[in-house]
Parts: C-alpha cells; structure tokens; sequence
C-alpha cells in the first residue's frame, strides 16, 4: 500500500530574542513568504481584524517600513509576540487605535524598543520587529508536514485572512479583547481603553 504521508521538510523553527538582554521575545515560529495584505472587503472598520500571518509563523519584510524606512523588519502575527509591553507616549493612533509605523513595543525585561504594532480598521493585525533589535535563535529541530496542523491554533479564533480579491462577508466571531491594544482617539478616555496584557 502506497503512504501518502509526503517526505517534505519545512524550514526550522527560530525563536526572536532581544539583541540588548537576550530575552525571548515570541514563541517558536518559522519562516514563510509575506502574504498580500488582504482586499478591503474583507476588512472591517468596526472590529478587529485578523492577524496578516498565521500562528506559528513569520515573514521578512525586504521593502523600507514606517518613519524611518528600515528594510527587512519581521513581521508576526501578535498572539505569537511574547515578553514584550507598549509604550504608550510613542504609539501612533490611527482611526481608532494602533496604526504601526514607529517602534513602540519594548522589551520587558530590559526596556529595549524592539518592535512596531498595528491593528487599526481595516488593516491586519502584524507586529514587526525591527532587524537591528532582535536577534533569530534556531532551535535546531524541523517541523514536517505530517505534524499535527491544529496544534498551534488553541488561542486563535480565526484561520489567515482570505487574499482573494473577492469574498463573502467576514464571519462574526467570538469577541477577544486581549488580541486587542486599542485606545480611542480621544485625550479623555485614551488611557482606560489601552489593552497590552498578552494573549492567554
């Protein structure tokens, strides 16, 4: 009988760790090529969207990003960001809340400004960590395609956003507000409203 398990390898899996302190500073993650951000019909102005990449992942980013035009960021989603806190003088507010742009996400550990963060309307979610802040750490091992594909999905609601040009409504989903770190565009209610806690 034929297997149809096939014989591919996947890149291995590296963890972020500060440049500063050496902290971890995401869960294990492996490298994958950057998606197209997705059509705005599949975005939302009223709610938070989904993150750019799936979990367990990451991209480089080779084009120049936010105020200062650095290349080669690392873009993640952030429920796989560990170790880290905003800033909360240096954050950019979009519409509602985090336009990305400007490091604004520091090491908790030591204070390092590691990385920017966007979740505003109508673009995903990403968290980018600038190259010269972070260092990659190989774990040495790979991950196959045989593993279990369910495994890392325990604390996300929503698969990769659809890159289609065209696609049926967004899907409601269960409301999760430590994905968010939102505050309202307004000087009286900014500060309550802020959310970093990480994701359980």
């Amino acid at each position: 009988m034929l297997s149809l398990r096939r014989n591919v390898t996947m890149p291995a899996v590296e963890t972020f760790r500060c440049a500063q302190c050496g902290s971890a500073l995401s869960v294990p993650v492996r490298l994958v090529e950057l998606p197209a951000q997705p059509h705005s019909s599949l975005l939302d102005c009223h709610h938070v969207n989904p993150p750019l990449l799936g979990p367990g992942t990451y991209a480089t980013d080779e084009a120049a990003y936010g105020c200062d035009q650095v290349a080669s960021t690392f873009v993640l989603s952030p429920g796989d960001v560990r170790g880290t806190r905003l800033v909360h003088d240096l954050v950019l507010v979009g519409c509602w809340s985090l336009a990305g742009g400007n490091l604004c996400v520091a090491c908790e550990n030591c204070g390092a400004l590691v990385a920017s963060r966007t979740d505003d309307c109508r673009v995903a979610q990403e968290t980018r960590f600038h190259p010269s802040t972070v260092v990659r750490e190989t774990d040495g091992k790979e991950v196959d395609d045989a593993a279990d594909p369910f495994a890392l999905l325990a604390d996300w609601d929503n698969a990769p956003p659809d890159t289609r040009r065209h696609g049926w409504l967004p899907k409601p989903t269960r409301f999760r507000p430590e994905l968010a770190a939102t505050r309202w565009n307004s000087p009286e209610v900014k500060k309550d409203l802020y959310r970093d806690d990480p994701p359980a």
